[in-house]
């Protein structure tokens, strides 16, 4: 299982909504608020890198109020 770490920085006024929409996507196991540099935690899980990659390029770059996405991607 491929696994990666998605940390957001967003416009605080679009929070709600892009934690909302972070939900819908098929391989987001969890979307967290958090505090300090970073406003929002997802988790995607999968067992083909392809469909992180597409979750990271296409379907969180659709949502509007991201200012900055930082990918971490675990290596086991």
């Amino acid at each position: 299982m491929n696994e990666a770490f998605v940390l957001l920085n967003v416009d605080y006024k679009q929070q709600q909504n892009i934690i909302e929409t972070a939900k819908k996507i098929p391989i987001a196991k969890a979307v967290k608020t958090i505090y300090g540099i970073y406003d929002v935690l997802i988790v995607l899980e999968s067992d083909n890198m392809q469909e992180i990659k597409t979750a990271i390029d296409v379907d969180l770059h659709k949502i509007g109020g991201i200012n900055n996405i930082t990918s971490l991607i675990a290596v086991n």
